[in-house]
């Protein structure tokens, strides 16, 4: 799925070896709604190390596990960025079977870095709630539509009153 047609609780990873773009792809319940970095054999993207790294969208936000020799930092809600290291002393980033653990909010922001890879994952930008539309609203709409139709056709008549030529006497 392309960025540009995300939902609004679709979060959104890109990749880059260096200063070169590799791919983007976006996580949400609709689609994609996990995406692996590892060298196994079920992960979707080959980076040539041990590290792993495991990015799942759940409806309150994003569970990232990753496992030694993973780097990176978040940041918080316009705060500066804290590091893995600080995360952990704070209890935010939790010992897993597999590694770490990480839960993200929508208003964080993830830089990983596996080596030379890095990856930046945040909420998809400029999103907007879909609002539900059924077949009730739209009989009401479509009602309301006619009563306005009505309403500018009598403004827009001709001032002409009806022929009352039965009322006149004969001569």
């Amino acid at each position: 799925m392309k960025t540009v047609v995300a939902p609004d609780s679709a979060w959104e990873a890109r990749l880059r070896w260096g200063s070169r773009r590799l791919t983007a792809e976006v996580l949400d319940g609709r689609g994609r709604t996990t995406l692996k970095l590892g060298d196994g054999p079920d992960d979707d993207i080959a980076i040539g190390s041990s590290a792993r790294l495991e990015l799942t969208w759940v409806p309150t936000g994003l569970e990232v596990r990753f496992s030694a020799g993973v780097e990176g930092e978040v940041s918080m809600r316009g705060d500066a960025a804290r590091t893995f290291s600080e995360l952990v002393r704070t209890g935010r980033v939790k010992e897993a079977a597999d590694g770490f653990m990480l839960t993200l909010d929508a208003a964080e922001v993830l830089t990983v870095r596996i080596g030379t890879l890095i990856a930046e994952v945040r909420r998809a930008r400029g999103r907007f709630p879909r609002l539900p539309i059924d077949a009730t609203a739209l009989v009401f709409i479509a009602l309301a539509l006619l009563g306005v139709g009505i309403v500018l056709a009598s403004v827009m008549a001709p001032p002409e009153g009806p022929r009352l030529h039965w009322l006149k006497k004969p001569k």
